[in-house]
């Protein structure tokens, strides 16, 4: 994503700050948010490991996975200092949690046993390499696994801030990354996720 389209994406969520929390993100209801969730914990055994979440958001996955998982050490990261305000006054005093604001889009992620996108990946971008050179990039930080979630193009009509990916074409490349990658859809009528295991 190019400077401009970045400044479209944080003014997007800044005019929506004043809504639920949810609608701020850009989420529908809590119910679907949820379900997304739930589909990406198939990824695997989360006990024990260390988790990256990028575009936390206000660290909602962190409870999520605290109702499933133990003892294992969550790191999420953001570009919205307001999300990560909020996050951070929310879960970061709980153990083995930390928040961080960066653009993960151009920093080097830090080498986690799984790696988690989930909304993240659905901004419009002119670039045809996104999101393709950050899947790229979140294989090789991960060390056991890799789940992100993105809108499915033949169902969701784009606005000026957010667009739908070719569930097939993203499925294709990311089996060149992992043969065993996993397309999973169905659980709502206008998203699938990739689920990619070493």
């Amino acid at each position: 994503m190019n400077l401009i389209e970045k400044a479209i994406v944080l003014h997007y969520h800044r005019r929506r700050l004043d809504l639920a929390p949810l609608q701020a993100l850009g989420w529908r209801d809590v119910e679907s948010q949820q379900r997304r969730f739930d589909v990406l914990c198939q990824v695997g055994d989360l006990n024990g490991c260390t988790v990256l979440d990028l575009g936390c958001g206000y660290g909602d996955f962190k409870p999520f996975l605290d109702q499933r998982y133990t003892d294992f050490t969550y790191l999420g990261v953001d570009q919205m200092a307001e999300f990560l305000t909020a996050a951070q006054a929310r879960y970061g005093s709980l153990p083995k949690t930390q928040f961080v604001q960066a653009d993960f889009l151009n920093a080097g992620l830090p080498a986690s046993d799984y790696v988690f996108c989930s909304g993240a990946l659905s901004y419009r971008s002119k670039s045809p390499d996104y999101p393709y050179a950050l899947i790229g990039q979140m294989w090789r930080a991960c060390r056991r696994g890799l789940a992100f979630n993105l809108l499915d193009a033949n169902q969701f009509a784009h606005d000026y801030v957010l667009c739908g990916q070719d569930p097939d074409a993203v499925h294709a490349y990311c089996r060149q990354l992992s043969p065993s990658a996993e397309l999973v859809s169905g659980y709502l009528p206008d998203d699938f996720t990739i689920l990619m295991r070493r």
